[in-house]
């Protein structure tokens, strides 16, 4: 993930070494000559294939398990990869460009608000065309101004104090800056950017198992919805593939009429990105392939494809939120409760607002989406509608939905990356800070014994309680971790995780008499 070795100078300035590594070392690899993505493809149509063929099949079936283990696992551990990554792309970003690194993360996040929004407006387009639904419709109950504010500052609520993974992107980014623009946590900077660099590391390891956990996880949508009572859901399917991937080819012409980047590899990221999110139907586990594909095929700077996929991987569920609009209508239909598009207008702001706080897992928009469309929509049975919709949300729909989320990240950093980032020069560090009296010369001693005992401890308090807030929605085994946690717990947890850096890493000390950093 990061090449460039970040160092303590005798006047504790932050220099980098700029030397890249060749373009063939971070691409995806190929296995048995054959490129990854067509790995993907192949694996992915034979998993549907044994699932259709094979329906009662104990060993179909055992595949299918086995396959979920390791997204579960991915999910189980997304706060703690998140923070680990972000944080050090964070300091990174900082240390070579501090003065510009406020405005960058500003329009990204505001790219993939707009991005969001611009989805929203877009499906709603597309709904009379795909579904025939009518302006308004007899007996429908329209949620009045005070409710349906209401209903909007509740899910504002939910999002800053129950969702782990916002609490993760906010500490990350915090700690991150932080830890580069302090002088005397400037150790903790490196100890986070080497952390977020191993992180990458252990996935790109881990890249030749993601067409065999896709193929077994194939397996499972014709053995989850069968032949029969397929129709509604073809037909959702339908209307999702054709908003999604019409929206990505609106993008990607965006991208190439706007932009330095070529078809060639535009194509090239699809073709890498695409079917691996499909595949897989959750951001997470499409991470490091995304963040690799977008430097190696789609040629971003290495610091905008970190920050920026890692961001989109925890904020850009835009298709998500088109997809959860299509199923609602579905939903209603199959319930038998009128919907019209004045109900589907009033739903934008807040499945904009829940679309920035749901998981970048399989189905994840569904389970915190579901419950707020039924209570705005008047539901009578809302279990009913929160269980329909689950089933109805599953299989092909979140593997569109991904697909196009994923690759969208990159496409957006693509336009921060020429538009621009470009014109703040990021491609070139800031000069160094002038000496003051605090950057006297340094030496690196080695931490004591106790030191290194109180960092690992900090090290393991701070992976629980990174990890147990988000335990619930992965591995079954973990889940019991969730009975431990508590509000706020996950940003405790990225302080613990960084504090642990001053007591196992090497610590600058002043070669003066007259002081010792921490």
């Amino acid at each position: 993930m990061i090449s460039r070795k970040f160092r303590l100078n005798e006047k504790d300035v932050i220099t980098a070494d700029t030397t890249e590594a060749p373009a063939g070392n971070t691409a995806p690899g190929k296995y048995f000559g054959v490129p990854l993505p067509i790995w993907v493809i192949v694996f992915l149509a034979g998993g549907l294939a044994a699932g259709v063929l094979f329906p009662a099949n104990r060993v179909a079936n055992a595949i299918y398990t086995a396959g979920t283990y390791f997204p579960k696992a991915v999910v189980s551990f997304a706060t703690l990869i998140v923070f680990a990554i972000l944080s050090g792309a964070t300091a990174k970003l900082v240390l070579l460009h501090r003065q510009k690194a406020g405005r960058v993360f500003g329009l990204i996040v505001l790219a993939y608000v707009v991005l969001a929004f611009a989805f929203l407006v877009y499906v709603t387009m597309w709904i009379p065309i795909l579904t025939g639904l009518p302006l308004t419709a007899p007996g429908a109950a329209v949620p009045g101004p005070s409710q349906w504010l209401q209903q909007v500052g509740q899910s504002l609520a939910t999002l800053f104090s129950d969702q782990p993974l916002i609490h993760v992107l906010i500490s990350a980014v915090v700690i991150g800056y932080v830890a580069a623009v302090i002088p005397g946590l400037r150790g903790v900077a490196h100890g986070l950017i080497v952390r977020g660099q191993k992180t990458l590391w252990l996935f790109r390891k881990l890249l030749w198992y993601y067409p065999v956990m896709i193929g077994a996880l194939a397996i499972g949508i014709p053995l989850k919805f069968g032949l029969k009572g397929m129709t509604a859901y073809g037909q959702t399917t339908l209307w999702v593939g054709l908003a999604t991937v019409s929206w990505s080819v609106i993008l990607a012409a965006i991208v190439k009429l706007t932009t330095k980047r070529s078809l060639t590899q535009i194509a090239s990221y699809y073709a890498s990105v695409w079917p691996t999110g499909f595949g897989t139907g959750g951001s997470y586990e499409t991470l490091a392939l995304n963040v690799v594909s977008a430097e190696s095929d789609l040629g971003l700077s290495r610091d905008v494809a970190e920050v920026s996929i890692v961001l989109g991987t925890v904020m850009n569920k835009s298709c998500a939120g088109m997809s959860v609009m299509l199923v609602t209508i579905s939903v209603a239909r199959l319930l038998n409760f009128p919907i019209s598009l004045v109900e589907i207008l009033t739903l934008i702001p807040p499945v904009l607002i829940l679309s920035l706080e749901s998981p970048g897992i399989p189905g994840g928009a569904a389970f915190f989406m579901s419950p707020i469309v039924a209570v705005l929509l008047h539901v009578r049975d809302i279990n009913v509608f929160v269980a329909t919709f689950l089933a109805m949300y599953s299989g092909l729909i979140p593997m569109f939905a991904t697909a196009g989320n994923t690759t969208n990240d990159g496409l957006v950093g693509a336009l921060l990356n020429d538009r621009f980032v470009a014109s703040f020069n990021l491609t070139q560090p800031d000069p160094p800070d002038r000496p003051h009296a605090s950057a006297l010369p340094i030496r690196q001693d080695a931490p004591p014994i106790l030191h290194k005992v109180a960092g690992w401890v900090l090290t393991g308090l701070g992976t629980w309680m990174l990890v147990s807030p988000q335990a619930v929605m992965g591995l079954d085994q973990l889940k019991w971790m969730h009975n431990y946690a508590f509000r706020g717990e996950a940003v405790l947890g990225g302080v613990n995780l960084s504090a642990s850096l001053n007591f196992t890493s090497s610590s600058p000390t002043c070669t003066s008499n007259r002081r010792k950093f921490p």
